[in-house]
């Protein structure tokens, strides 16, 4: 079976962030309900894992991921995926990929069959 592509690698160690999560803390209700902030000072983004074990879940990373300055922040955002629906996420991705490679290894005759069918549709109606 074929890996789904991944860019880049994600650590996957949970981080503490930095902003209490209780009013009681003396908080505001709109710091708890803003987005976290990555260890640079950065409004956190949220990204997609794309690798076979967390295939599809979202987390916060740091804003500057792609870069030598990252600083490493993480935070889960998904819960765990269980193991078989990872498991099904994992070969729908593959399938996709496999399906993907051949329709452009077919090149534009898939294309231009879809096109003709759509023309022959039309004129029978």
């Amino acid at each position: 079976m074929a890996t789904p592509p991944h860019t880049g690698s994600y650590n996957t160690k949970p981080r503490r962030i930095r902003a209490a999560t209780s009013a009681s803390s003396g908080v505001t209700p709109n710091e708890v309900n803003s987005e976290p902030t990555c260890y640079c000072g950065l409004q956190s983004p949220i990204l997609m894992a794309k690798t076979k074990k967390n295939a599809g879940r979202r987390f916060h990373g740091c804003a500057k991921f792609d870069s030598p300055n990252c600083c490493n922040f993480f935070m889960w955002v998904d819960p765990k995926i269980p193991n078989h629906v990872r498991d099904m996420i994992v070969d729908l991705l593959e399938r996709n990929q496999t399906l993907s490679e051949s329709s452009q290894s077919r090149g534009d005759g898939v294309e231009l069959w879809i096109i003709e069918m759509g023309m022959k549709s039309d004129v029978s109606l």
